[in-house]
């Protein structure tokens, strides 16, 4: 009878410990699928600063995804990095993907997804605005109006330039971004005239500088920008959207109807920021009405926005609302996108 009861004890030990290393082989494993680690340096860069990825924990010779996320939750691939015998990788660039000399200014995000190991991990980096000369005590640069709507021109003139020299120009946009407009020459008396018309820009405080090539000498004129009706309707015709669903990497659906039988219809769209973006040209049917698919990829900013129909015989105007949310999920790869069955042939239609 001891002899049985040492047998089944005996028995219950073997199973307990088969169990406890189980559950440690289990609680290894995933140990180990969530080990991976993502670190971006510095975390507060400025524009232009070269960041470095540093990625570990992945499989060894293992492919890993990299994205960034925008601060307006535009998504752009970043590149495809294939890991050391560690399952390590360390990847310096520069973060430009809108083909601006800076960036914009706020919260990035970027994704490493191991391709075969499913390992996904993130690092966020806050950006800032890049340093930059300011004026020259010696140089005035002035703005007329500093403040008025989309669609009206603004006169810049300056003094304190050399002699003819050649005068390089730049605009900065509310969100930091920096565009190069060119090359202007001074006069003899070494002053400058240069006119800007914004037309569909985004609202908000913009800075112009204009920089003598020669001497270095900087002038710096704010100013702002306010939003405008750019169109004047005779009446209104109907627009419609639906979404399926309503996040990046998704159709939505344009009905319109109202307008004149066979006449050209223009969609374009007014972003959060209250910038315009032409989106294409429709053709209205024998009632009057239109059926347009477009497709809104992950490099679309997120928010609230507006889509305005213009017939452009009848001059009749619709306008919808739409909110675009963050799409995507764990494990997708944003550079991939489907190709939709568009009617549009403009930018925002693939």
């Amino acid at each position: 009878m001891l002899k049985r009861q040492q047998f089944v004890v005996r028995i219950f030990l073997a199973c307990f410990v088969a169990g406890l290393a189980l559950l440690l082989g289990l609680w290894t494993w995933q140990s180990a699928a969530s080990s991976a680690t993502l670190i971006a340096t510095p975390a507060t860069p400025r524009q232009n600063d070269t960041v470095t990825l540093i990625g570990a924990g992945f499989s060894p010779g293992e492919t890993v995804s990299i994205w960034i996320t925008y601060p307006d939750f535009s998504v752009f691939g970043v590149a495809e990095v294939v890991t050391n015998g560690d399952g390590a990788f360390n990847f310096p660039y520069v973060p430009d993907f809108l083909g601006a000399t800076f960036t914009p200014v706020g919260r990035y995000t970027y994704t490493a997804f191991g391709q075969s190991s499913g390992r996904e991990v993130y690092a966020s980096i806050e950006v800032s605005i890049g340093q930059a000369p300011g004026p020259s005590p010696n140089v005035t640069l002035s703005v007329e109006p500093p403040r008025d709507r989309q669609g009206r021109t603004y006169v810049f003139r300056g003094s304190g330039y050399r002699t003819n020299e050649p005068v390089a120009v730049w605009l900065r946009y509310p969100d930091a971004t920096v565009e190069e407009l060119g090359r202007i020459q001074a006069g003899p008396g070494g002053q400058i005239e240069y006119v800007l018309q914004v037309t569909g820009a985004p609202v908000g405080r913009y800075a112009l500088t204009a920089r003598g090539v020669d001497s270095g000498a900087n002038g710096i004129a704010e100013f702002d920008v306010q939003v405008a009706d750019l169109t004047v309707p005779s009446g209104r015709a109907n627009l419609r959207i639906e979404a399926s669903p309503d996040d990046q990497r998704s159709f939505a659906i344009f009905s319109g109807w109202g307008y004149q039988p066979g006449e050209i219809v223009t969609i374009w769209v007014t972003l959060p920021d209250a910038s315009t973006l032409w989106i294409g040209d429709v053709i209205a049917d024998t009632g009057g009405a239109f059926v347009a698919r477009l497709y809104l990829s992950e490099q679309e900013p997120v928010g609230l926005r507006t889509y305005t129909a213009y017939g452009n015989t009848s001059r009749l105007r619709a306008t919808a609302e739409y909110r675009l949310v963050p799409g995507g999920g764990p494990g997708t790869t944003p550079v991939v996108t489907p190709v939709p069955d568009s009617v549009c042939g403009g930018a925002g239609c693939i």
